[in-house]
């Protein structure tokens, strides 16, 4: 055998024996997998000791995470636009927070590895293929919000908010139509809060002595973007009528002896109804309880105590959702 065969047998003993490179994409952070580009997928590792499933089912959450870490910024960033579109803070600033990313069927399994008894896995969602499939999921829906009266479109203005959202996430840029339904939505959300500042709502207090509840109610309407007053629908002028609503504030209580004393109950009954006649609702502030060995007067003063004033605004917003709040 000559010198030239033995060092080339040598060679290629070595390279037989010599350790595959493992793809840094695995393991490494911010290394690319060289198929498939961040410009184009959203990529995720998954690493188990488990089972190769087990790794193919953490990719994909890891690829989810990503797209729900996102969420929140673009969130901010898709509010941040919508009051650039010229409507007032107040109108803009309803954007839903509620957007997730339920699409997990989208995301494919690229890529596996197994070393040393660790399994790998490498998973893709292809963003342009991605948004596809959100634009179409969401096209009735937008189709309907242009076509629909004004309470059906804000009855599903949050959905659409929230699905643009997730389409910014996904993509990392605003969807094609989210311009022009921007425009629309802001329009939308003016004509309301132009509507809602011509509206008034008429306290009326069934009992008088009934602690803060008239002051309570009537803090809670001016929070809801409304006009409080005292006056019953029949007091008001004819003219004055179809922007004005009653909403009538009915406490009850019931105190009797009880085995630890003194025991007062209250619940307070919300009833509104349009000024114009048809729309009508009701709310209710759950039934609270005051206690006091001996004295009723201190056991009624602490189950109004308990009457709060997120409580009330709960009742009065569900009251209104009837009349004046109808489809919001």
């Amino acid at each position: 055998m000559t010198l030239r065969a033995v060092v080339l047998g040598c060679v290629l003993v070595a390279c037989a024996s010599a350790p595959v490179s493992f793809p840094a994409y695995y393991t490494a952070v911010n290394s690319e997998h060289p198929r498939y580009p961040q410009a184009r997928f959203i990529g995720g590792t998954g690493i188990s000791s488990v089972s190769a499933e087990d790794a193919a089912a953490r990719a994909r959450e890891n690829v989810v995470q990503q797209i729900s870490t996102r969420l929140e910024s673009e969130t901010s960033s898709f509010q941040l636009y919508t009051t650039k579109r010229g409507a007032a803070e107040a109108a803009t600033g309803r954007v839903s927070v509620w957007s997730s990313f339920d699409r997990a069927d989208l995301i494919l399994l690229v890529d596996r590895a197994n070393q040393g008894g660790t399994f790998y896995a490498y998973a893709v969602l292809d963003r342009a293929a991605a948004d596809r499939e959100l634009a179409a999921a969401m096209s009735a829906e937008l189709t309907t919000f242009r076509a629909a009266a004004a309470s059906e479109a804000i009855r599903i203005r949050p959905r659409i908010d929230s699905a643009f959202i997730v389409r910014r996430a996904v993509t990392g840029q605003p969807a094609p139509e989210e311009a022009e339904y921007v425009a629309a939505r802001n329009q939308l959300l003016a004509t309301i809060e132009e509507a809602r500042g011509r509206r008034v709502v008429g306290v009326v207090l069934k009992n008088a002595g009934a602690g803060q509840l008239a002051d309570l109610t009537a803090s809670a309407v001016r929070r809801l973007g409304l006009r409080p007053d005292a006056a019953a629908c029949a007091a008001r002028d004819k003219k004055d009528l179809t922007d004005a609503t009653q909403l009538e504030v009915a406490p009850e209580e019931r105190c009797s002896e009880g085995s630890l004393g003194e025991r007062c109950d209250v619940i307070v009954r919300l009833t509104a109804q349009a000024c114009a006649g048809g729309l009508s609702g009701a709310g209710t502030v759950a039934t609270v309880r005051g206690v006091h060995p001996s004295d009723r007067e201190k056991a009624r003063r602490s189950a109004w105590d308990k009457v709060t004033a997120q409580a009330v605004e709960a009742a009065v917003r569900d009251a209104l959702k009837g009349t004046v709040l109808a489809g919001e």
